[in-house]
C-alpha cells in the first residue's frame, strides 16, 4: 500500500471549497470561504482561484512535508 494521499478539492453546496482526502469522511483539510463581494468579483471563477491557492499551499510551502520543527519557527502570516 502507498503511503501517498489522494486529495480532492470540493465546492459544497453553500460555495464553500475544501480540500479533503478522497476516501475519507469528517473535517477537510482546508477550507477557503469567499466573502459575497468576493462572488460577485469572481463569478465562476472562484474554483479557479481556489484551485491556485491551494495549489501554492501544497507546492510552494511546507504543507504537509512533517517538518514541525521549522514550521513551529515561523511566524504566521495573514494576506490581505
Amino acid at each position: 500500500m502507498s503511503d501517498t494521499a489522494i486529495l480532492e478539492i470540493v465546492e459544497l453546496a453553500d460555495g464553500e471549497v475544501v480540500l479533503r482526502p478522497a476516501e475519507a469522511a469528517g473535517e477537510p483539510l482546508v477550507s477557503i470561504r469567499f466573502s459575497e463581494e468576493a462572488v460577485e468579483l469572481l463569478r465562476r471563477s472562484r474554483f479557479d482561484v481556489a484551485r491556485e491557492m491551494l495549489d501554492h499551499a501544497i507546492t510552494r510551502t511546507h504543507l504537509w512535508e512533517g517538518d514541525e520543527e521549522d514550521a513551529a519557527e515561523e511566524a504566521p502570516a495573514t494576506v490581505h
